[in-house]
């Protein structure tokens, strides 16, 4: 096809090999700008009687961190992977810890009949079959759960990381605050046993309230956006695989539009290349077209609970709702003020002529986005302060650059309006950029606004 002539297989596999949108990472070779977080695990993890917390927004890749981590340290067996449910509770999560480290399986002999005709006339044969059989364990405590676990050393390895992901699916707090009494009763017994949690940070909490003394033997790993050299690492080993040439415009929008969310950055790449793989002439070079007709192809696989809020927001609304939260997504920082906010949002309008909402118009559609009707998708972001807001998810964001990328807005990824920020930089408002004012400052800046408003 347009790629080095490869066929269908040949292209699909060298694309599994460095694209990774619906599947965890595994493989330290594939994970990128995590390396100081999987160096403090590793250090956590071996000393005697720690266990590891690893919590962030959905989509920053905490399972792949996790699983590869367990996967590295792991030996004389595989490590043990189990997801939690809503319905969730110590007992079915020990339970399924046993079964896939295949402690509860019991041996059980059977006797099989078996006729046969011959010259001789009929036999009958009687073999003996041994099979394994799963029984799960009566788990009703912390004390039997730990009884239970004790038979891990030795039967599966000597020391079992086991990976319990999502822990704050569980919607019972009691039972999340089991596994906190759980892990002080593992390092009690001294039982040579790893237990690495991925969740938000609430679950966290829940889970050092089950025994406060718990807290000191969980490292706690908080992870945020992939920074930019993971991101742009990412990019380029996808696109050398297949020896294409990538821009620094091209890589630079990847990198962008992702916002750091790994899942992003590798959608991205995979319809990107897909699309160049689908062209009619040999491709070596991906161009603004190539680039375009990917992203729509990405914003249109992403998944469905991340379109809602916006769909809701927007659909079948004024053209101002995106507007609006497009100008959400126009900095480097999650949590924006709301006159930096209508700063932005009239830089979109000027840059794309669109029509602008007076200020007191902006202040009463703006606070719609807050209401249940148009998906509740901006919240409030600082307890006790009132003007600060973010995205409901962050994850959110990057789905609301790349819509408005697709729409032709540019938006600045870098820009910081947050105060003390060594992006934050001085200058006009005519010029573009924005800092913090002082009380003196900000009647100037608003007396300026309006005069250019006037003149628009």
């Amino acid at each position: 096809m347009a790629i080095q002539n490869l066929t269908n297989q040949e292209f699909f596999e060298k694309l599994n090999k460095v694209i990774r949108p619906s599947a965890p990472i595994s493989s330290f070779e594939m994970l990128f700008g995590r390396e100081k977080q999987v160096n403090e695990i590793e250090s956590a993890l071996y000393a005697d009687g720690r266990h590891v917390f690893i919590y962030g927004d959905r989509g920053v890749g905490k399972t792949s961190l996790a699983q590869t981590v367990a996967i590295k340290l792991q030996t004389h067996n595989d490590p043990i992977f189990v997801g939690c449910e809503p319905s969730s509770t110590l007992s079915s999560i020990v339970n399924d810890i046993l079964i896939k480290a295949k402690v509860s399986s019991t041996s059980v002999s059977e006797m099989t009949l078996g006729a046969s005709l011959s010259m001789m006339g009929t036999g009958i044969s009687a073999q003996h079959k041994r099979t394994d059989k799963s029984s799960a364990y009566t788990i009703n405590s912390v004390s039997s759960a730990v009884t239970a676990l004790s038979s891990l050393p030795g039967h599966h390895s000597p020391v079992p990381h086991i990976v319990i992901d999502e822990f704050d699916q569980i919607e019972s707090v009691e039972e999340r605050k089991n596994f906190g009494r759980l892990i002080k009763a593992l390092g009690d017994q001294n039982l040579k046993i790893k237990l690495i949690f991925t969740g938000i940070s609430d679950s966290l909490h829940s889970l050092i309230g089950g025994h406060l003394s718990s807290e000191r033997q969980i490292h706690q790993t908080p992870l945020e956006a992939l920074p930019w050299s993971g991101r742009d690492e990412i990019i380029d080993k996808a696109f050398s695989e297949f020896d294409l040439d990538l821009s620094k415009d091209v890589k630079f929008k990847i990198s962008g539009l992702s916002d750091g969310y790994p899942h992003y950055v590798h959608l991205l790449c995979e319809k990107i290349l897909q699309v160049a793989f689908c062209q009619d002439e040999i491709v070596k070079q991906i161009d603004q077209r190539l680039f375009l007709e990917g992203l729509s192809d990405a914003v249109n696989s992403v998944a469905e609970t991340l379109k809602y809020d916006y769909v809701k927001a927007t659909h079948c609304r004024p053209e101002y709702f995106h507007h609006m939260l497009w100008a959400m997504a126009d900095s480097g920082d999650l949590q924006r003020e709301k006159k930096t906010i209508a700063f932005s949002y009239h830089q979109i309008c000027d840059k794309k002529s669109y029509n602008k909402l007076e200020d007191k118009q902006f202040d009463r559609q703006f606070s719609k986005l807050k209401t249940e009707e148009y998906g509740t998708v901006i919240i409030p972001a600082l307890e006790g302060r009132k003007g600060w807001f973010r995205f409901k998810e962050n994850m959110l964001r990057g789905y609301v650059r790349m819509i408005a990328e697709l729409n032709g807005v540019q938006l600045d990824f870098e820009r910081r309006f947050t105060a003390n920020e060594p992006s934050a930089q001085a200058v006009s408002y005519r010029s573009g950029t924005y800092k913090p004012l002082t009380p003196v400052e900000d009647k100037i800046y608003r007396r300026e606004q309006r005069k250019l408003s006037n003149k628009l």
